[in-house]
C-alpha cells in the first residue's frame, strides 16, 4: 500500500506512533509528513533517530510543512495520484478541531480536507479522546529547585550534545538519549516523568466529530492501525 502517515505536536502516544509506523514501513511504501511542531516533538522525545532509520528505505519520502509554504502542493496531489491510506497519529486537539470544523491552513490540515476529495480512506487517532485526566510521559528537564548550577555540570558532560546549561536543557537540540539521566549530585536532572493532563469537554466533543466525517476512522490506539491496514488488504 501507498501510505500517508502524518505527526502533529503532540507528545501523548508518539512512541506508540512510531513503534507502528516502524512496523507497517517494511511492507508498505510511506510519505511521512510532518506539521512544525510535531517536528519538534519528534527532535524532543527522542525519535529523530528512528525516523533516519526509516526513511533509508529508497520508497519511503519525508516532506515537512515549511517545504510546502502555502499552496501545499502534495494535498493538491490527493485528487490525482494515489494513495491508498492516510493516517493522522498522533493528533493533536488543535488538528482535530481544525479538520472537524473544515479549516485547511496546514499542510495536515489540507492533507485531511483532500483526502475526502479524493476518496482516500483515512484513519485519526487522536490524543483528546475522552473529558477527564490522563497520564503522559514529559522530556528531560531540570528541576530549578534543586539545580545548584555548579561550575562543572556532570550532566553536560555526559551529555553529548553538551547542551545543558543550569538552570535549562536547550529543548530545541535535546534528543532525549538519557545520557544524563541519574548523573547529577543533587538529581536536577529529571527524566521520565509522568503527568496527568486533564482533557476539556470541548476537546472530547470535537473527537467525536470526526467520526461523522466521510472516508474517517477514528482510533484509540496506534496499534489499531495494524489491524484496520490488514482488513483493506
Amino acid at each position: 500500500m501507498k501510505i500517508i502517515w502524518a505527526i502533529t505536536g503532540a507528545g501523548h502516544l508518539l512512541k506508540e506512533s512510531i513503534d507502528v509506523l516502524e512496523k507497517i514501513s517494511k511492507k508498505h511504501e510511506i510519505t511521512l509528513i510532518t506539521s512544525k511542531a510535531g517536528k519538534e516533538v519528534l527532535q524532543l522525545y527522542g525519535y529523530n533517530n528512528k525516523i533516519k532509520k526509516i526513511l533509508e528505505n529508497p520508497h519511503h519520502h519525508y516532506i515537512t510543512d515549511e517545504q510546502q509554504q502555502y499552496s501545499y502542493p502534495l494535498s493538491g496531489k490527493l485528487t490525482h495520484e494515489k494513495y491508498d491510506l492516510i493516517i493522522i497519529s498522533p493528533t493533536t486537539a488543535n488538528t482535530t478541531a481544525k479538520i472537524v470544523h473544515g479549516i485547511a491552513d496546514t499542510l495536515i490540515t489540507n492533507v485531511a480536507a483532500q483526502s475526502g476529495k479524493g476518496q482516500i480512506p483515512q484513519i485519526i487517532v487522536p490524543v483528546d479522546q475522552k473529558e477527564g485526566l490522563i497520564t503522559t510521559q514529559l522530556p528531560p528537564y531540570i528541576d530549578k529547585t534543586k539545580c545548584k548550577q555548579c561550575d562543572t555540570c556532570t550532566a553536560n558532560n555526559k551529555c553529548p550534545q553538551k547542551i545543558i546549561q543550569p538552570p535549562l536543557i536547550d529543548t530545541t537540540k535535546c534528543n532525549s538519549c538519557l545520557n544524563c539521566e541519574n548523573t547529577c549530585s543533587y538529581n536536577a536532572i529529571i527524566t521520565r516523568k509522568k503527568i496527568q493532563l486533564y482533557i476539556r469537554k470541548i476537546d472530547a466533543e470535537n473527537t467525536k466529530k470526526l467520526e461523522k466525517i466521510e472516508n474517517t476512522t477514528t482510533l484509540l490506539h496506534p496499534e489499531e492501525i495494524i489491524k484496520k491496514i490488514e482488513e483493506m488488504n
